[in-house]
């Protein structure tokens, strides 16, 4: 399985071992070059020290070589050798180690010298410098000649050189070796413990359940790099905490709101069981409207579902809103007149906007039920509705009671209804979570507010078609 401790303990000793050998392939070239160098500075000198022991006396070339420089033989083992030849190519000198052989003639200008590589007669590879001169004429000569055209080819064998190259090779291979060995057993460790952070998130998020959402990763002790994916989970685990938790609020009020009707409708069925003859007529009647009731709640939790999970797509048409507010509004009217409800409406007639109207008109009866239901017998209900910059807001407000500021977050909350007791059983608390996630879905935006007068404020508001002149057209009902 691939972990992201192998791969960088691969990739670190990869890199490192790399580094190494590039570090001493440097050091062993650089060494080699700065060797060469000064062997081709030992070979000029002693190409030159034999040219300094060089007289000619008439055409006759005298060579007097200083000792002390040639090593011609070390422990009978050729080592320096140098050849002196004419411009017509014949020898002038040869060195006792090349016996009866000759050395390549390659040459040069004396002050830019050729250096090169070759097999010696002795047959180890060596290195030659070469280059061209005139003789020196002696003043003593009693034959005073023209100074001869001369060239030399100074080699030395290179097999100490590369016993000390090769020596140089077997260190630093030997070096290379023992720090790669060390790097393999120390980056592991030190991989451990720079990941132990990483370990220690990875086991706290393995013990994290439904159970547990409340836990949080410390962030403070982290290092920079996991500090933000902390605070990233940190976030999420309080969006899971705050989701389960709504679920779980919905789970117990949905038990809740459904206790009594089911409660209802067994204790129907057993009195229908226990006493046929005696049965009330009114029985069914009570077993239909309790079935209705619970066929309302599971069809707007279904409505929700499908609004929340984008199964629903809207269809756009041009809606005067006006006359859209007057159909939504004749179904109450028989309820606004017995509680004796002031109401006023405020639309202009020409505003139209663009929507859906089926879930448009969903939206609205929704708000004017939650108005007329939860205002007082003997109180007032206005909407109104205006149109600014491309976009319209209706507004519905009505007086409440025992309503306060702190309950306006929890009116579009699933089964909430100020009664804690629920002793209404036309209303089931979700008329209003109902509307928002329709006007949502439409790309509209659905708030609940209170007014300086302590009146509850319902606004929608959303794109529009047309801004129409304002036309007050108050209608009093």
């Amino acid at each position: 399985m691939r972990t992201i401790r192998r791969q960088l303990m691969r990739r670190l000793v990869l890199g490192f071992a790399l580094l190494l050998a590039g570090g001493c392939a440097g050091i062993y070239f650089s060494t080699r070059a700065a060797l060469l160098e000064q062997l081709d500075n030992t070979l000029r000198a002693k190409a030159s020290s034999v040219v300094s022991g060089i007289e000619q006396h008439g055409n006759r070339i005298e060579v007097e070589l200083a000792e002390p420089l040639l090593r011609e033989f070390d422990d009978g083992v050729p080592v320096d050798f140098f050849q002196l030849r004419r411009a017509d190519g014949a020898t002038v000198r040869r060195s006792t180690s090349l016996a009866a052989g000759n050395l390549p003639a390659r040459f040069a200008d004396s002050r830019q010298p050729k250096f090169w590589n070759l097999t010696l007669p002795s047959g180890h590879p060596g290195r030659a410098v070469g280059y061209g001169f005139a003789s020196p004429v002696s003043d003593e000569s009693e034959t005073p000649a023209a100074p001869a055209e001369l060239a030399i080819v100074f080699a030395s064998d290179l097999e100490e050189l590369n016993e000390t190259l090769s020596a140089l090779a077997l260190v630093l291979l030997g070096c290379a070796a023992l720090m790669l060995a060390a790097t393999v057993v120390i980056v592991p460790r030190v991989l451990r413990q720079e990941l132990a952070p990483l370990d220690q998130l990875a086991e706290q998020a393995a013990r994290i359940d439904a159970n547990s959402l409340s836990l949080r990763f410390p962030t403070a002790a982290m290092p920079a790099e996991l500090a933000p994916i902390s605070e990233r989970l940190n976030h999420l685990l309080a969006r899971l905490e705050e989701s389960f938790e709504r679920e779980r609020r919905f789970s117990a009020d949905l038990a809740h709101e459904l206790r009594t009707p089911i409660a209802e409708l067994r204790s129907l069925a057993e009195v229908a069981l226990k006493w046929p003859d005696s049965r009330p007529a009114e029985t069914d009647t009570d077993a239909l409207a309790i079935a209705l009731q619970m066929e309302g709640i599971v069809a707007r939790l279904l409505e929700l579902l499908r609004s929340e999970r984008g199964q629903v797509i809207p269809q756009r048409e041009t809606i005067l809103l006006g006359q859209l507010v007057e159909s939504v509004w004749r179904p109450f009217e028989e309820k606004i007149a017995q509680k004796r409800l002031a109401v006023t409406r405020d639309i202009p007639p020409k505003l139209e906007i663009q929507s859906d109207p089926v879930f448009l008109r969903s939206i609205l009866a929704n708000l004017v039920d939650n108005a007329v239901e939860y205002t007082p017998s003997g109180g007032a209900i206005s909407v109104a509705a205006q149109a600014s910059g491309g976009r319209f807001i209706i507004r519905i407000l009505n007086d409440a009671e025992h309503v306060r500021s702190e309950d306006l977050p929890n009116f579009f909350d699933r089964f909430w209804r100020k009664d804690a007791a629920r002793s209404d059983a036309k209303h089931c608390g979700l008329g209003l979570p109902l509307a928002r996630a329709f006007a949502e879905m439409l790309g509209m935006e659905l708030a609940a507010s209170m007014d300086a007068d302590a009146r509850v404020v319902l606004a929608m508001q959303g794109p529009a078609m047309t801004n129409s002149a304002h036309n007050p057209g108050i209608m009093k009902m």
